[in-house]
């Protein structure tokens, strides 16, 4: 499995640097290893040198088309190495025209699924000194031994339930595609909060939302708050303070779920960079349940031609709500 990795990665450098050290593109978002072995972080590639460093693995969850709107400047093109929740977010920016299709060129990533270094730790009753994977299994170092896990027991929450493991756009896609996935129990979580109180709903997500620091790190992760200022920071209207307050977390967090309605892409970022582990997945599913039952299934990303639902006006389009 080592091996056939190293080979994977070897065929991904060779395709960028083609195109880097070519000058059709002038830098290269992919990902590089970080301080530990479950660490994988954005690369910024600008030379042979920093190529050196790409790599491709199973802690490459990170969302790299969000970082298109902070280095894709004019003139410029660029390169972004996307799985497939990276090339439907690139979709996203493309509807959004706050990136042009023109500047940018997609390599493809088919994803097997992203591991979760949190699993594995409990899995392992301690930090690993690593791992290595063999046909769906895990196997994880330890000082008393090794010890094997399914894969899929360890993988990260949004990958579990992940229906689009291949890039939706790419101009090369450069390992073999998985297809798509089954995911029956992607809704179970909402289904279950529909079936409670709604005395018991405002509970569950006041004890959530109480945690919330207001760091916004689940906007910035985000590939639908492409807003170039996010309405948490006007002034004028003024629509949120500084200061902690329970019914703020609930306003930040329901605007912000409402603006992505139809839009999307069900990446789980925002879950994943969360400090503090609020499952703001359940929200986000929430909403595209409900726009699949009220529009017909609609899955955001996967046609950047496609309008969402909530964006596109038609005279014939049903009024339930008027009849009530």
């Amino acid at each position: 499995m080592a091996e056939r990795n190293l080979d994977n990665i070897k065929i991904i450098r060779e395709a960028v640097k083609q195109d880097l050290l070519g000058g059709r593109i002038s830098q290269v978002l992919g990902w590089e290893k970080g301080h530990y072995w479950w660490q994988s972080r954005p690369l910024f590639a600008r030379s042979e040198a920093d190529l050196e460093k790409l790599t491709w693995d199973s802690f490459c969850g990170i969302n790299l088309s969000r970082y298109l709107l902070e280095e894709l400047k004019d003139h410029e093109k660029v390169g972004v190495l996307v799985k497939g929740c990276d090339a439907r977010a690139f979709n996203r920016l493309l509807q959004d025209n706050m990136v042009k299709r023109e500047q940018v060129i997609l390599y493809g990533l088919p994803c097997p699924g992203m591991l979760d270094y949190n699993r594995l730790f409990e899995e392992a009753g301690a930090v690993p000194s690593g791992i290595a994977e063999n046909n769906g299994t895990v196997i994880l170092k330890t000082g008393g031994g090794d010890r094997e896990v399914k894969r899929e027991d360890v993988m990260l929450d949004k990958c579990r339930e992940c229906v689009y493991p291949d890039p939706a756009a790419y101009d090369q896609m450069l390992l073999s595609p998985q297809g798509e996935r089954k995911a029956a129990g992607r809704f179970k979580p909402v289904e279950e909060l529909e079936a409670m109180p709604a005395d018991e709903r405002f509970a569950y997500w006041d004890k959530e939302l109480s945690r919330c620091l207001r760091c916004y790190a689940c906007r910035q992760a985000c590939p639908f708050c492409s807003c170039r200022e996010c309405f948490v920071e006007q002034e004028s209207p003024r629509w949120q303070g500084r200061a902690y307050q329970p019914s703020e977390n609930f306003m930040f967090h329901l605007v912000r779920a409402y603006h992505g309605t139809g839009r999307c892409i069900d990446c789980g970022e925002c879950e994943r960079s969360c400090p503090v582990n609020i499952p703001l997945q359940e929200l986000n599913r929430k909403l595209i349940k409900d726009i699949n039952e009220l529009y017909g299934d609609y899955e955001a990303g996967l046609d950047a031609e496609a309008e969402p639902p909530l964006l596109t006006y038609r005279p014939d389009d049903p009024a339930a709500f008027s009849e009530k």
